[in-house]
């Protein structure tokens, strides 16, 4: 992920699952505390030192959950 994208991200009011989050926030409470621990601690990496591995990660892994989601019988 470029340096842009993940300071885009990190700067919005909207988390990448379309919930409210906080600016300076990379993601949203419930995003946040789906991930595992090693995860959430790389997101306090400094940009150019980390940062932008850890997001491009963070979201990956909670893509790859999203789409194990087993739809509601209606």
């Amino acid at each position: 992920m470029e340096t842009k994208t993940a300071l885009a991200e990190l700067k919005a009011t909207k988390c990448h699952c379309g919930k409210n989050k906080a600016t300076m926030k990379s993601l949203c409470r419930t995003c946040y505390f789906a991930l595992p621990e090693h995860m959430r601690r790389a997101l306090y990496k400094r940009i150019f030192e980390g940062y932008e591995e850890a997001y491009q990660a963070s979201i990956e892994y909670l893509d790859g959950l999203k789409s194990q989601e087993i739809p509601l019988a209606k």
